[in-house]
């Protein structure tokens, strides 16, 4: 065994021995990197300058780009304003079709019947202190309940399709009526007129026909009540009759409507309920009128609109105009001491919806 010098090892308390330092020279310096190859070179992005082609081709894209940008502006504003002109055409049809009247709109106007246009009906005013009648208890037999007011102010007005005026009525004011007291004549009939009515127009001719003023607004004359008999097929039974009842006062009002239909309205007044409710029951079913001599009841289901107190008696002619329209209808109503006929003609047949607004309307007034 090969012995081996042991190294000495530092005792406690001694001084380690220094070891010999390196040997100083010049610092390793890193290697530097080779030069890059060609093909190294060749790899690398260089920078190209773009051709006059190019140029143009860019400048043409952006043209391009610019216009089709401003093309889809343009078509922006035409497409608003089209939408605008749109819902302001709509605006204006809904306010043209909503604003007027149906009935004054072309194409939605509803076909006429036949019906006239009056103005608002209103009653006269009455004496001061007296009361309307109550024809609701129909005293025909005790009298109670008579008109008061001007009778000729409770005549149907004339319509505007004859020339009248679709105004409201104004009375004068009002004032105790003046009858002959006691007359037993028929043919009497109120010689002075209330003060501050404006004196008629036009007169009753001696037929007992009076033409209304244009506008329909100055009230119808006194008329004799005779001059019903000119309408009659058998006047001297109605005179007795006249006379047996004392007719104390009557008045009429009449014209042409634009459709060729002429009307006729007759009123008369008398003394008690009961005078006047003979006279119309035996009128209706006992007197005839030139106008339509063969004349017969005719069934209508309008009888129970009527306003209460108000009895209402429809005839109508045999002869028609074709579709079984007659050329006259007539109507006799009673309204406790009034009693009025009601005739209307026309060649080419009576509308049923005028005679009925007419009939209607004028019991309205006498209620």
């Amino acid at each position: 065994m090969t012995d081996h010098a042991a190294t000495p090892q530092p005792g406690p308390g001694s001084e380690p021995t220094p070891q010999p330092a390196p040997e100083s020279g010049p610092a390793p310096q890193p290697a530097a990197d080779p030069a890059p190859t060609t093909a190294q070179t060749a790899e690398e992005p260089t920078a190209e300058v773009p051709t006059a082609e190019e140029r143009a081709l860019a400048a043409q894209a952006a043209e391009e780009q610019a216009a089709h940008r401003t093309r889809r502006r343009k078509a922006a504003v035409r497409w608003g304003c089209a939408v605008l002109v749109f819902a302001l055409a709509g605006t204006g049809t809904a306010l043209a079709v909503t604003a007027p009247e149906r009935t004054d709109i072309p194409g939605l106007a509803t076909a006429g019947d036949g019906r006239y246009t009056f103005p608002p009906l209103a009653l006269p005013p009455l004496p001061s202190g007296k009361a309307a009648p109550n024809l609701k208890d129909k005293a025909k037999d005790k009298g109670a309940a008579v008109h008061l007011a001007d009778l000729r102010h409770l005549l149907l007005p004339v319509p505007k399709e004859a020339g009248g005026s679709v105004n409201p009525p104004v009375f004068p004011a009002p004032t105790a009526p003046t009858l002959p007291a006691g007359s037993a004549s028929p043919t009497a009939s109120p010689s002075d007129t209330p003060s501050g009515t404006p004196s008629a127009t036009a007169g009753p001719s001696a037929s007992g026909t009076a033409t209304a003023s244009p506008e329909g607004a100055a009230p119808a004359n006194w008329v004799s009540c005779d001059a019903l008999l000119g309408d009659l097929q058998n006047p001297a039974r109605m005179r007795t009759l006249l006379r047996q009842n004392v007719c104390r006062a009557a008045t009429v009002r009449e014209w042409t409507a634009s459709d060729g239909t002429s009307t006729r309205i007759r009123l008369m007044r008398f003394g008690t309920s009961a005078e006047a409710w003979d006279t119309f029951s035996r009128t209706r079913s006992e007197i005839q009128l030139k106008a339509a001599p063969d004349a017969r009841t005719a069934p209508s289901s309008a009888d129970g609109e009527l306003p209460d107190g108000v009895e209402v008696t429809r005839k109508e002619s045999r002869e028609t105009a074709g579709k079984d329209v007659p050329t006259t209808r007539l109507a006799f109503v009673s309204a406790s001491d009034v009693v009025a006929v009601i005739t209307m003609t026309n060649p080419r047949g009576v509308p049923a919806a005028a005679f009925r607004q007419v009939v209607d309307l004028q019991s309205d007034l006498l209620a």
